[in-house]
């Protein structure tokens, strides 16, 4: 996978499916068995930033962004992936969320590629 191709799948499938609301789209970028760990960036409805969330499958990952989404509409938040790097079946990138006030967070993320798809995801905000 290139690094235009993996940028594509973090925006588009992934990213801008949570932004519109469509857990079921979003988690099409993972494989069945993704192993998915969240450190929340942007603390919003009790969702506090010294919380990590780890999940095992695809399934779970639905679940969880059906259950947040909803949350992250009535922040008005957006995400926006500025950079990504591929080396083989590794890469990172570097994105945002940008609030409506225009009021950003930047994080990272970790991601290994199985099959055209993202098979682990690691991500956390930068300090």
């Amino acid at each position: 996978m290139t690094s235009t191709q993996l940028h594509a799948l973090l925006q588009h499938t992934y990213f801008d499916s949570i932004d519109q609301g469509d857990a079921d789209r979003a988690v099409q970028a993972f494989t069945d068995d993704v192993a998915w760990s969240h450190y929340q960036v942007w603390e919003h409805h009790g969702h506090l930033r010294n919380r990590t969330d780890v999940f095992k499958e695809r399934s779970e990952v639905r679940d969880f962004l059906a259950a947040r989404i909803a949350d992250m509409q009535v922040e008005g938040i957006r995400h926006r992936v500025t950079h990504v790097i591929v080396q083989g079946n590794e890469g990172a990138f570097r994105a945002e969320v940008v609030g409506v006030t225009g009021t950003s967070m930047r994080f990272f993320g970790w991601v290994e590629l199985t099959g055209g798809s993202i098979s682990r995801y690691i991500v956390g905000p930068e300090p």
